[in-house]
C-alpha cells in the first residue's frame, strides 16, 4: 500500500517536473539573446563562411583526382612525371591548405563570441535570481526545500550555460554543413543523392524520437537530484540530531533509496542520450556503403568521372558528421530545456506585493517613534483552504512589553511575521503609530523592528562585521557598546584576535550560546523602536540568562517590545501576556492577572513549575 503511494507521489512530481511548453522556453532564452545580436549574426556569418569553405574541400578533393587522372590518361613521355603531378594537384592542394587555415582561424574567433554569449545569458539569469530570490515571499521557501532551490541555481542553470557555449554552435554549425552540402551533392548527382535523403530522413525520425524520451527522463534527473540535493543539506544541517537520536542507518537508508532513484534517473536519461550517437552513425554508413556501390556501377558505366564520386562519398561522410552531432547536440538541449524551464518557474514564482507608490521622502527613521501597535479585524492563514488567525483584535501601547505563549503550532511566530510583513493578511490590517503597514516601505517598517531569532544565523567575517550587519556605518565604539550591553564584550576580548575574530553560521571556536549573544548584540545595535524576541534565551546557560535578562530590560526600556517564550519564568514582568491558541488569542492580562483566572495560561505555568520541580 505505501508503495503504491509512493509510486504516485514520485510519478506526481516526475510530471510536474517535466517540461509543459518547450517552445515556450526556447523563445525565452531566445529573448535573452536578443540583447547580443551583434554578436549573434557575427557568429552566423562566421559559421556560414567555414560550412562553404568545408563544403568545398571534397571538390577540391574531387578535381584533384579528376587533374591526376587526365594527366595519366594524356602521359607525355618528354614532361618529367614530377612536373606533371605538381602542374595537376598544386591549384587543389594550395586551395586546401588556406581553406584549412581560414576555417581553423574562424573557428577559434566562433568559439570564443559563442562563449562570451553563453557567459553574459549564465550572469544575467544568475543576476535575475538574485533578485528574485530576495523579492520572493516567506511562503515559497516554506513550501519548497532548500535543497531543491540550489539544485535549480547551480546544477540547472550549468546545464543551461554548458549547452549555450558547446551545443549552440555545433548545432548552427551542423546545420549550415548539412545544408550545403547537400546543395553540393545535389549538383554533382541528383539520383544518389537521394539515396542520402532517404537514410538522412530515416535519421530524422529516429532523433525525434528519441530526443521526446531524452526530454522526459531529464526532466526526471532534474528533479531527483533536487530530491536528493534537499536531503543532504537536511542531513548536513541536523547531523547532531540525528546522532542523538541514533537515526543514522534510517539516514543512510533514506539517502541510499534518493541515490538510488538519482542514479537510474540518470542512468536513463544518459542511455538515451549516448544511444543516438551510434544509430545515426550506423544509419551514416548504411548510406555511405549503398552509395559506394551504386556510384561505382555509374563510374564504371561512365556516367560519373571518378573525381566526383570520390568527392561524392566525401560528402556522405562530411553530411553524416554534422546530422550525428546535430543529432547529439538535440540530446543535450532536452537537458538544457529542462533545465531552463525549472529556472524559469523560479522567476516566474509570485513575488511580494510591491509596496504602495508613495513618496518615499515622507518616511525615515522617525516615522515610526512611538511604537504603538494595533491589530484590527486580522484575518491570516498560510493556504487559502485553512485559516489560521480569525479575527484577531489587538491594541499594543508605546513601551509595553508584550508576551506571546502557547502551545507550538498556535500562531504564536505568526503574529511577529505578520507586524514584519514577511506575509500578507487575508482580512484586516495591521497599523503601526496609527500608520498602516501596507502604506509602510518594507525597508522603514523593517529597520524599525529588531528582531532575534532561536535559530542563529551568523555569515562568514569577523565577529564585528556580524554584530554590525544590521547598521554597517557603525563605528566600533558602537559596535563594543552593543557587545557590552549584550553580555558578550567579555568573551569576545578572550579570542586571540578579538572583534576580528573571524566566524561562520558552521565555526566551532564559540558556542550556541555565544552565537545567541552575537545576535542579540546584532539587533540592539540597530536602536529599533520595536524589539521582537522569538525563543531568544532557548539556546544559552542559566547564568547567561540572567545576564541577558538585565541587560534587555535595560535595552527594552522606551521601546515596544514582544517575547515569544516556552518558559513562562521569563516573562513575568510582561505588561500583557497573550495566550494564543489556534490563532485566536484566548487570555489577555498581566502573569498575576491570568494565575487568578486559573485558566490555559495557568495551567501552562503549573505543569511547567511540576516539571521544573
Amino acid at each position: 500500500m505505501n508503495k503504491d503511494k509512493n509510486k504516485k507521489k514520485h510519478t506526481k512530481a516526475f510530471s510536474e517536473d517535466i517540461p509543459k511548453n518547450t517552445k515556450k522556453t526556447i523563445k525565452r532564452l531566445m529573448k535573452r539573446l536578443k540583447t547580443q545580436n551583434k554578436k549573434l549574426i557575427i557568429v552566423g556569418i562566421l559559421v556560414l563562411l567555414s560550412s562553404v569553405f568545408y563544403a568545398v574541400i571534397p571538390m577540391m578533393v574531387g578535381l584533384a583526382i579528376n587533374n591526376l587522372v587526365y594527366a595519366i590518361s594524356n602521359f607525355d613521355k618528354s614532361v618529367s612525371v614530377v612536373s606533371i603531378v605538381t602542374k595537376a594537384l598544386s591549384m587543389p592542394v594550395l586551395t586546401l591548405v588556406i581553406i584549412s587555415m581560414v576555417n581553423s582561424f574562424l573557428s577559434y574567433i566562433q568559439q570564443y563570441i559563442v562563449s562570451s554569449v553563453g557567459e553574459n545569458l549564465t550572469l544575467s539569469l544568475r543576476k535575475d535570481i538574485s533578485k528574485k530570490i530576495n523579492k520572493l515571499p516567506l511562503k515559497y521557501f516554506d513550501s519548497h526545500k532548500k535543497g531543491d532551490v540550489m539544485s535549480r541555481v547551480t546544477n540547472d542553470l550549468e546545464k543551461v550555460s554548458l549547452v549555450m557555449q558547446v551545443g549552440f554552435m555545433q548545432f548552427i554549425s551542423s546545420c549550415f554543413t548539412i545544408i550545403l552540402t547537400i546543395i553540393s551533392m545535389i549538383i554533382l548527382n541528383l539520383k544518389l543523392s537521394l539515396i542520402i535523403f532517404i537514410f538522412i530522413g530515416i535519421s530524422a525520425i529516429a532523433t525525434n524520437y528519441v530526443s521526446s524520451l531524452s526530454q522526459r527522463y531529464y526532466a526526471y534527473n532534474f528533479h531527483a537530484m533536487g530530491q536528493l540535493s534537499g536531503k543532504i543539506e537536511e542531513v548536513y544541517s541536523g547531523n547532531r540530531i540525528i546522532k542523538i537520536f541514533n537515526q543514522q542507518e534510517d539516514i543512510i537508508q533514506e539517502v541510499t533509496e534518493l541515490n538510488k532513484k538519482q542514479f537510474e534517473a540518470n542512468r536513463k536519461a544518459q542511455f538515451v542520450d549516448f544511444a543516438i550517437y551510434p544509430t545515426i552513425r550506423l544509419l551514416s554508413q548504411l548510406g555511405f556503403v549503398a552509395t559506394a556501390i551504386i556510384g561505382g556501377i555509374m563510374t564504371l558505366n561512365g556516367h560519373i568521372s571518378l573525381g566526383a564520386i570520390q568527392a561524392f562519398l566525401q560528402y556522405v561522410n562530411q553530411v553524416s558528421e554534422p546530422v550525428t552531432q546535430a543529432s547529439y547536440v538535440i540530446m543535450s538541449l532536452q537537458s538544457a530545456i529542462a533545465g531552463a524551464e525549472r529556472v524559469f518557474e523560479l522567476l516566474d514564482e509570485e513575488e511580494e506585493i510591491a509596496d504602495i507608490k508613495i513618496n518615499e521622502s515622507l518616511f525615515n527613521e522617525h516615522t515610526i517613534s512611538k511604537g504603538k501597535v494595533d491589530f484590527k479585524n486580522v484575518k491570516f492563514g498560510y493556504t487559502d483552504e485553512k485559516t489560521l488567525i480569525k479575527n484577531l483584535n489587538l491594541e499594543v501601547k508605546p513601551n509595553e512589553i508584550v508576551a506571546i505563549v502557547g502551545p507550538t503550532g498556535g500562531g504564536k511566530t505568526t503574529l511577529i511575521n505578520l507586524i514584519m510583513r514577511f506575509y500578507e493578511l487575508n482580512g484586516g490590517y495591521i497599523s503601526i503609530d496609527g500608520i498602516n503597514i501596507n502604506e509602510i516601505p518594507r525597508n522603514t517598517l523593517r529597520r524599525q523592528i529588531g528582531m532575534v531569532l532561536q535559530d542563529t544565523w551568523l555569515f562568514e567575517g569577523t565577529i564585528a562585521e556580524n554584530i554590525a550587519y544590521g547598521n554597517r556605518d557603525a563605528t566600533r565604539e558602537e559596535i563594543i557598546a552593543a557587545a557590552k550591553a549584550a553580555c558578550c564584550d567579555h568573551f569576545i576580548r578572550t579570542l586571540e584576535h578579538g572583534y576580528d575574530t573571524v566566524i561562520s553560521g558552521e565555526t566551532s571556536n564559540i558556542s550556541q550560546g555565544q552565537m545567541q549573544l552575537l545576535t542579540i548584540a546584532r539587533a540592539m545595535l540597530t536602536n529599533p523602536t520595536i524589539m521582537i524576541l522569538d525563543e531568544a534565551t532557548s539556546s544559552v546557560d542559566t547564568r547567561t540568562e540572567v545576564e541577558i535578562q538585565k541587560a534587555l530590560s535595560r535595552l527594552m526600556k522606551d521601546k515596544t517590545s514582544f517575547v515569544i517564550a516556552h518558559r513562562l519564568s521569563t516573562i513575568q514582568n510582561a505588561d500583557m501576556i497573550l495566550v494564543v491558541k489556534d490563532g485566536d488569542i484566548v487570555e489577555r492580562g498581566s502573569h498575576d492577572n491570568l494565575i487568578e483566572q486559573n485558566g490555559f495560561y495557568a495551567s501552562l505555568y503549573y505543569s511547567q513549575f511540576e516539571v521544573a520541580n
